[in-house]
């Protein structure tokens, strides 16, 4: 089913010709101009948004490099709100308690954290801890300053990628979560595997088994062919015409900043990691993939 207009990954004609043109948000936050021009087009809406709500925001060129889906125009709003609706269903299908322990894969400024945080009913909030790893130090330094440090901890990997981290050394980093290794109750991502070569992927579907407890739950989202063709998303967003190992790439020259599997492929890579369960129950434009130690 192709999405409606409007629908998150269904972007306008305008959009579409934007991101003809610019290979990766991630790329464009780090040119001076656009910087420049963000820090100056950042003042009235972040001025605007502090009438309703107090809540840490990062600076706009943190929020661009995570990606806004389709809201160039309100990234604060899309920051603090985006991820409710994934806590919700996690929360409703028992991947999580307000109690778990969670690991976070590419948490960029915290906008996945953000949704924890800010989650609260009569004074009943997270209490358990959230584990989050970045390849960029600026952002993962920006979530260490502004989230509370006896629920929230971000560390910076080292893993080297042409998008994100063109200058960091060639290391698969492991996920140091201290003592909670082997008892995290989820690792999820939002839109990591989407930015994934072959062998980053399959280090973190490792790395993921290894921190979870037996019948902790991954849960990743990734660009499935199938799904992008069924609804009807393959040539004109996106294409991935080049082909990488396993991997479908957008962009030869950044091939990180939009990387797509087949379904049959990335299910069998959970399995031979040690998942027993594995299941892509949403598709979508990100098809949500859930495997179960």
């Amino acid at each position: 089913m192709k999405p409606e207009k409007g629908q998150f990954g269904a972007p306008s004609k305008f959009e579409t010709f934007v991101r003809s043109i610019v290979p990766s948000t991630a790329v464009l936050s780090r040119w001076p101009g656009f910087t420049a021009f963000l820090s100056v087009a950042e003042v009235i809406p972040r001025s605007f948004i502090r009438f309703f709500t107090k809540a840490p925001v990062p600076p706009t060129k943190y929020i661009v490099r995570i990606g806004v889906g389709n809201f160039f125009w309100r990234p604060h709003y899309w920051y603090l709100t985006s991820s409710f609706g994934m806590w919700m269903y996690y929360l409703s299908n028992g991947y999580v308690r307000l109690d778990s322990t969670i690991v976070d894969i590419g948490s960029g400024s915290g906008r996945s954290a953000a949704g924890l945080r800010d989650c609260e009913y009569h004074g009943v909030g997270f209490t358990g801890h959230y584990f989050g790893f970045d390849v960029d130090k600026d952002m993962v330094a920006w979530c260490s300053k502004n989230f509370p440090a006896d629920r929230f901890t971000f560390k910076a990997v080292e893993s080297r990628n042409k998008v994100y981290s063109p200058d960091a050394k060639e290391e698969m980093p492991s996920l140091d979560i201290g003592e909670q290794i082997g008892n995290a109750d989820l690792v999820f991502s939002q839109s990591l595997f989407t930015h994934l070569l072959e062998q980053d992927l399959k280090h973190y579907i490792a790395e993921s088994f290894r921190v979870l407890k037996p019948g902790g739950v991954m849960a990743m989202t990734f660009f499935c062919l199938e799904d992008l063709k069924d609804q009807g998303l393959i040539g004109g967003r996106w294409t991935f015409r080049h082909r990488m190992g396993a991997a479908y790439v957008e962009n030869e020259d950044f091939p990180e900043a939009a990387v797509a599997y087949e379904r049959d492929w990335i299910l069998s890579a959970c399995k031979e990691a040690g998942f027993s369960e594995v299941s892509t129950p949403l598709p979508s434009f990100q098809t949500t993939l859930i495997a179960v130690k």
